[in-house]
């Protein structure tokens, strides 16, 4: 449904690149140059977290339909409001980059989790990597995504000697119904992306390098025992991203919201927001946040 007819990038050289790569020749240095001259249905705002708010007012101002928005959503919640009011105001569809929530395994887990299949969901430990806010925002939104709820609060610890840019992050969210989350993801641990979610009846495993595993209590014994199932879902091969579009070009026609949209993008960033004002206060953070004007500053593009 979808062809790629023009790019921009501040950098001649890569923007070449992507040209003879990808077969395009309408190519710009200016994106703003780009949105005046092209008619362009949706876009993708693929840029530096920092750049985001003012690419998104930008592209808003045009007639565009869609747009396809990397995460994090912004660097603080004060300009993910401003890119929110802008896209509900000129009527644009919008999917941010948080692409495990399009990915059929972890639905089929959402479902499990919905239907009961591990009981009450009780706990879940997160292994992950990125920072609290960049890619672990990929986490948080997969969080709420799975657990069909909103964080309450936030108790973090952040790596130390990381400078002003976002380092690795541990610490705990708490859910509604007493379920938390105990997040290891500071720098330089060894394991792989990867979540095991406990209920009251059994857990599931699933992570970047485990095929999903569903355990069960078996109660029929004196004694209950944990018994892999297998596990009741299949995949396509196809990638979250290619469905992430699908689901964006689906809302386009049809309405709705996509999977992963600026809210829940907000959402998330508040989580990273309070993990980094815990780490500052040495204490619990209750959502909402209320500095909204708190930065998370991006590493991309800088010399370090």
């Amino acid at each position: 449904r979808t062809r790629l007819v023009a790019a921009a990038d501040v950098n001649a050289e890569r923007l070449a690149g992507l040209g003879r790569r990808r077969g395009v020749e309408r190519l710009y240095t200016d994106y703003r140059e780009m949105l005046d001259r092209e008619q362009l249905d949706v876009v993708s705002i693929c840029t530096p977290t920092r750049t985001h708010g003012e690419v998104a007012l930008e592209v808003a101002r045009r007639p565009v339909k869609g747009i396809y928005l990397e995460k994090p959503i912004a660097q603080n919640l004060a300009d993910a409001d401003r890119m929110i009011a802008a896209f509900q105001a000129a009527g644009i569809v919008v999917a941010v980059n948080h692409v495990r929530t399009w990915d059929p395994y972890y639905d089929r887990v959402r479902r499990l989790i919905a239907k009961g299949a591990i009981g009450a969901p009780h706990a879940i430990m997160a292994h992950w990597h990125e920072g609290a806010a960049f890619g672990g925002t990929h986490l948080l939104d997969l969080l709420r995504f799975l657990l069909n709820a909103e964080a309450e609060w936030v108790f973090g610890q952040l790596d130390a000697g990381a400078g002003r840019f976002d380092p690795g992050a541990r610490g705990t969210i708490g859910f509604p119904n007493s379920v938390q989350v105990y997040v290891s993801g500071a720098d330089g641990h060894a394991a792989p992306a990867e979540l095991d979610i406990v209920g009251t009846e059994g857990r599931i495993r699933i992570g970047n390098e485990r095929y999903p595993e569903l355990w069960q209590l078996d109660r029929s014994g004196q004694r209950p025992r944990l018994v892999q199932r297998g596990f009741p879902g299949v995949h396509d091969g196809r990638s979250g991203m290619l469905r992430a579009v699908e689901d964006l070009v689906r809302c386009i026609d049809d309405g709705g919201k996509p999977a992963s949209a600026p809210v829940d993008a907000r959402a998330d960033l508040e989580i990273a927001v309070a993990f980094h004002l815990s780490h500052r206060s040495g204490e619990v953070v209750r959502l909402p946040v209320v500095d909204t004007a708190y930065v998370i500053e991006d590493p991309w593009g800088r010399d370090r």
